[in-house]
């Protein structure tokens, strides 16, 4: 049993023939979450229990056989360093050989086991084979702290129509990539926020997407480099509310569109009708995918008032540009009662409840 093993154990130090002498060339190190980056970002916190991947990439990276006639073989691995704020050598168990070019390393950190917190800055990265021979790489990782956030506000509120400006106020942002910022509640998808800008290290500036539902969001930062952080309960979004909203006429015929009209009367605490472009909407599905229900904008939406909207209901034309001149109105409504959402260019919104809102008869 002893020879196979020695064999096996010797072919990882003669599988390359890039293997010449014991010196090993490090020409550089990858942090797989940003392949593209130079010198390599790593945060010295999160990670998992093993810490953060990354690889070394170079030539003749030597491991050696030990006790290859024994019953407990062994291999020893090229020693990985680091040098810079403070001094650091990984551990055996954490280093891993793919080939003569290619290393891996698992480097610790605050929340990995064991656990080693790497002050923020540049560091030197060596490789050293066993038989001796010593490669150097300056500047060839930066260690970064992770993301912190102390402050989240909506400086002019929420607009149910048009995105909403979101200030993120903290530290450990990074200006050189952006982040992955999402709004999280449960039992819902997480929503991402796609209008950013870092402004600094402690300020990024966003948006939250408009028709974004209304109720209470944890939000979580990720950095480029992989490490997160997330404010539990960090924004509440509630829009200005319009009236108690009725429709006339309830109902029309599926076979050609129909003109409402929308009420808002006036009350204590309700917004009114603006001037301006109204977005409505009938929650309901068409002919075409009759499972799924869409929000069908209303066409020829006119402001009359601060008390009323003239509006078509789209029941024959459904998305199609209208007059639709087919009998059958194939891309229509299916026939039954359903709701309405209404945004005003104030940022206020309201809606009609399907037990109350409009019918597409057949």
């Amino acid at each position: 049993m002893r020879l196979p093993v020695a064999a096996a154990l010797l072919s990882l130090v003669a599988c390359s023939e890039s293997t010449e002498g014991t010196t090993p060339k490090l020409e550089g190190l990858i942090n797989p979450l940003q392949r593209l980056v130079t010198p390599a970002r790593v945060c010295n916190a999160g990670g998992g229990s093993a810490g953060w991947r990354l690889e070394l990439i170079g030539s003749r990276f030597t491991p050696v056989p030990r006790d290859a006639l024994t019953d407990t073989p062994s291999v020893e691995l090229p020693q990985v360093s680091l040098s810079g704020p403070s001094d650091y050598t990984l551990p055996a168990d954490h280093l891993f050989f793919a080939r003569t070019e290619l290393m891996r390393m698992d480097l610790p950190t605050r929340d990995s086991t064991p656990s080693n917190v790497l002050p923020p800055g540049a560091y030197t990265v060596a490789v050293t084979n066993p038989l001796g021979g010593t490669s150097e790489l300056e500047d060839g990782l930066r260690v970064v702290p992770p993301p912190v956030i102390t402050n989240i506000t909506a400086p002019q509120g929420f607009h149910y129509s048009a995105g909403s400006p979101l200030v993120i106020e903290g530290s450990g942002f990074r200006a050189d990539a952006l982040p992955l910022i999402v709004l999280q509640r449960e039992g819902e998808e997480d929503r991402p926020l796609f209008t950013l800008t870092v402004v600094s290290d402690t300020r990024i500036e966003a948006e939250v997407p408009p028709a974004t539902p209304e109720g209470t969001y944890a939000l979580t930062l990720t950095n480029p480099e992989g490490c997160a952080t997330t404010r539990p309960q960090a924004l509440t979004v509630a829009y200005p509310r319009l009236g108690t909203l009725t429709v006339a006429p309830r109902s029309g015929p599926a076979t050609s569109d129909t003109t409402i009209t929308l009420t808002n009367p006036a009350s204590s605490g309700s917004a009114p009708f603006t001037p301006g472009d109204h977005d409505v909407y009938l929650v309901a599905p068409v002919k075409t995918d009759p499972g799924q229900t869409v929000n069908i904008p209303l066409y020829d939406v006119t402001y009359v008032s601060a008390t009323q909207l003239k509006a078509t209901v789209p029941s024959c034309s459904g998305f199609d540009t209208p007059p639709v001149t087919g009998p059958t109105c194939p891309g229509g409504i299916v026939p039954g009662t359903y709701g309405l959402i209404v945004a005003d260019p104030s940022g206020a919104f309201g809606t009609i409840p399907a037990s109350s809102g409009f019918t597409v008869s057949p």
